[in-house]
């Protein structure tokens, strides 16, 4: 794959989306956290998005990873007063504005946002993988312990714990640094439950009959977004993440033209998705500002 314009705008879109449905779910889980603002557009199950600039913003509710806005810059210039209306957006909900921006968006913007007072607080890779016709199927892990499952009904709360003990103990960045608080598995299983919206598809990884790790995914217009792949601490190293992705990539195999995955960079699963094909499409900025 080669990054262009079209396929970033695209992948934003799609990511935006996702995020959005996990909104849907996270306001009916915590409807206490979510009060209507003026001036903003209320989707039809109660996510607060707003388009501006090419970017669409979300809100879900308080601390939530998903506040933040995708895609600005990428339809062309954008003017001042849509980043006036970005901010205002979230002031509205008393939350800082995280914009994470494609290296493809319009030439100025990076320097307008620090000019507006944004920080620079991490980078994240972009990672995609063509689905055409020539590609077989692949097969799944061939250690016999393993196997993958999609949840069932039953199995909601089963799937948010396993990942949220995933991510819970979470690997140091690739270049070092400080420490950063950790978060609690009851603060992870918080957000993890956001990703329970039944068209997000929730695969669970099983070894040696015990629940190792898992991951969701879904699609849309043509993307198929891998998204939450998180291994517990005591099944490293035996191809968890591997197992869920290839299980993700088989079922979306006739419905999906792109896969795309999103690591920190240097992360081991920016590694294990490079070892399925995956190559970084682009890496995106995150900007802040309280």
């Amino acid at each position: 794959m080669h990054a262009s314009i079209e396929i970033a705008r695209r992948i934003e879109r799609a990511e935006i989306e996702f995020c959005a449905l996990a909104a849907s779910c996270s306001f009916r889980l915590h409807p206490e956290d979510t009060a209507p603002s003026h001036g903003v557009r209320l989707q039809a199950e109660d996510v607060h998005m707003l388009d501006a600039g090419g970017a669409r913003a979300l809100y879900s509710r308080p601390g939530s990873p998903l506040n933040k806005a995708l895609g600005l810059g990428l339809d062309g210039p954008v003017a001042d007063d849509d980043l006036r209306r970005i901010e205002a957006f979230y002031a509205s909900h008393n939350a800082g504005t995280q914009i994470e921006l494609c290296p493809l968006a319009y030439g100025d913007v990076a320097a307008r946002l620090c000019a507006r007072g944004y920080l620079i607080e991490a980078y994240e890779n972009v990672l995609g993988l063509a689905l055409d016709d020539t590609r077989h199927r692949r097969p799944g892990i061939a250690d016999a312990a393993i196997r993958v499952a999609r949840t069932t009904a039953d199995e909601d709360d089963l799937w948010t714990r396993v990942v949220a003990e995933g991510f819970a103990a979470a690997e140091p960045l690739a270049g070092g640094g400080p420490e950063m608080p950790q978060l609690s598995v009851e603060q992870m299983i918080g957000m993890m439950s956001q990703f329970c919206h039944p068209a997000i598809r929730r695969y669970l990884v099983w070894a040696d009959d015990e629940p190792a790790g898992g991951g969701a995914a879904w699609v849309y217009d043509g993307i198929l977004g891998i998204f939450g792949t998180a291994t517990r601490a005591a099944f490293r190293r035996r191809g968890i993440q591997t197992a869920v992705t290839i299980a993700s990539l088989n079922d979306a195999y006739d419905a999906a033209e792109t896969a795309i995955a999103v690591t920190a960079p240097g992360s081991t699963s920016q590694r294990t998705f490079e070892r399925l094909g995956f190559q970084v499409l682009y890496t995106r900025t995150i900007f802040v500002k309280a």
